[in-house]
């Protein structure tokens, strides 16, 4: 399933991502991100599994891997096109712009993972700030410095 002024296909990024068909913009609303609410997010089953769970509040958790979910495919950027904002009036998440987007465009956003999600999910968007690890941007300034200070030297 997609959007409206959505598709998935193959992605640069990491297998399929979502992209616009339509221009976007800025603080336009792309598409909703669906699924099962539940009370504690379910166990990773290895490492790199791809996940879809968003947390929208402190213990509810959203599942969005189900086909249904027209937002699941959106990639994580560490320079995002796009924000996940929760919208309380219909329940669920939704994408939406921070820039104009023309159709072709990747649609991205960050995924907020923590430090310790972040290191099983290396992060491939290419961004020139990319810091190697999908983490979300105001833990990135920690991370560099750490992985500065604990390569091997001479």
């Amino acid at each position: 399933m997609s959007a409206a002024g959505t598709e998935s296909k193959p992605s640069p990024i990491s297998g399929l991502g979502l992209f616009a068909t339509r221009d976007f913009e800025t603080g336009e609303r792309i598409a909703p991100y669906m699924g099962d609410l539940l009370n504690a997010p379910p166990e990773v089953s290895s490492p790199g599994q791809a996940t879809y769970l968003v947390e929208v509040s402190p213990g509810r958790w959203l599942d969005g891997s189900a086909p249904t979910n027209p937002a699941r495919h959106a990639n994580h950027a560490c320079l995002p096109n796009a924000e996940l904002i929760y919208d309380a009036a219909d329940g669920h998440p939704w994408l939406v712009a921070r820039q104009p987007l023309a159709p072709g465009d990747e649609i991205t956003f960050d995924y907020g993972f923590s430090l310790a999600e972040s290191l099983f999910h290396p992060c491939k968007c290419g961004a020139k700030d990319c810091v190697g690890r999908i983490i979300a941007a105001p833990l990135r300034p920690a991370l560099r410095r750490h992985l500065r200070f604990s390569r091997r030297r001479d």
